[in-house]
């Protein structure tokens, strides 16, 4: 399975936290296949709106919620 990350980002309520002002507007940068490209994608997005404060882009770990993997120190 491809490693899969996805980018968005949009307003914020608070900027420390995640609660998205409006999921209509998201903005749906794009889906990458390794971490190192879609940090690159997240980066310049959130460099176009650094002067917003509320506006905030994230990576999503698809593949992690696809497919969890087993922690081996939790005795799974």
């Amino acid at each position: 399975m491809s490693k899969l990350h996805l980018v968005f980002g949009g307003r914020v309520k608070d900027p420390r936290g995640l609660d998205f002002v409006d999921l209509n507007a998201i903005d749906f940068v794009g889906m990458y296949d390794c971490y190192a490209d879609a940090e690159e994608a997240w980066r310049g997005a959130a460099q176009r709106t650094v002067d917003d404060a509320e506006m905030k882009y994230v990576v999503v770990h698809l593949h992690r919620l696809l497919e969890p993997e087993v922690d081996p120190q939790a005795g799974r």
